[in-house]
């Protein structure tokens, strides 16, 4: 398979990974990244996603799977060191491949998201169920049609985590492909899929310790998890957390009215993070 990204910024430049969220593309970072001039920043279509190609046909789509991706991106750019930046879905995403790969990856910035989805030991016989059942069900899946680009914007724009049509239009650039008689998503409809199986909570944490590179984790104040206080208990979980929380809704990197506060969030963390590291080498000589 084929995996598509967007880039911006010089080649020489300190390299960020980007991961979008669930159901979204490399598009939502098109905001931030010009805000973020000192960087090369890199973001990945994640797989069934944007302009990358889907998983072979009777393969399901798991989260843990994209760590392979992102790391074989940075191998295939040479990258041994790298930021990484990731929303919601990619956070969870980021989180794993930081916590078995922590001496690669230098910062870690999370926007509205901290590990994964979880689930209690119990749950797991009708989890698997759910994805047998689902897998079997493939072929019946059909995607949406929508007359008009602007219609199928409008569907984007209210769906679940509501966003303006802004940011709809811009996630539409890539999530849309014209076909017989209008347009539908490009993502994979598997990517709807139930998981086989989710880590525990337990396993979570035991990623978030491993988390040995300063960690930035940005919330909105409008989004899915100011309030949420499972997240709470996994930044206390990480040796060098940072968090706060900004105007803003569950995508506010990418809204024009919150993502430049966003951009001045992650700007600071990183000069700040630099300025330790300098101060640290100066003090094991």
């Amino acid at each position: 398979m084929e995996l598509a990204a967007k880039q911006w910024g010089s080649a020489d430049a300190p390299a960020v990974i980007a991961l979008h969220g669930w159901l979204d593309n490399a598009a939502s970072f098109d905001r931030l990244a010009p805000m973020l001039p000192g960087y090369r920043i890199i973001a990945l279509d994640l797989a069934g996603h944007g302009y990358s190609t889907h998983r072979p046909e009777g393969v399901r789509y798991n989260a843990l799977d994209n760590v392979d991706d992102v790391v074989a991106l940075a191998d295939a750019l040479d990258l041994e060191r790298f930021i990484l930046l990731a929303h919601s879905w990619g956070a969870g995403i980021a989180t794993y491949t930081a916590g078995i790969f922590p001496e690669r990856v230098s910062e870690l910035i999370l926007v509205e998201g901290i590990g994964g989805y979880t689930s209690r030991p119990h749950e797991a016989p009708s989890i698997l169920r759910k994805a047998v059942e689902d897998l079997k069900n493939a072929d019946t899946k059909r995607k949406p049609l929508y007359a008009t680009r602007d219609e199928a914007i409008r569907a984007r724009a209210q769906a679940h985590a509501g966003i303006s049509m802004d940011a709809a239009a811009r996630l539409c650039t890539r999530g849309l492909e014209p076909v017989h008689g209008g347009f539908t998503w490009r993502s994979d409809p598997r990517l709807r899929m139930s998981s086989v199986i989710r880590p525990t909570e337990e396993m979570v944490t035991a990623f978030l310790r491993r988390l040995s590179m300063p960690v930035l984790l940005v919330l909105g104040r409008l989004g899915l998890l100011a309030e949420d206080p499972t997240l709470q208990v996994r930044a206390h979980q990480i040796p060098d957390c940072r968090s706060m929380v900004l105007d803003g809704n569950h995508h506010l990197h990418l809204e024009l009215d919150t993502c430049s506060a966003v951009a001045d969030a992650i700007t600071a963390f990183l000069c700040d993070s630099c300025r330790r590291s300098r101060g640290a080498m100066k003090g094991s000589h």
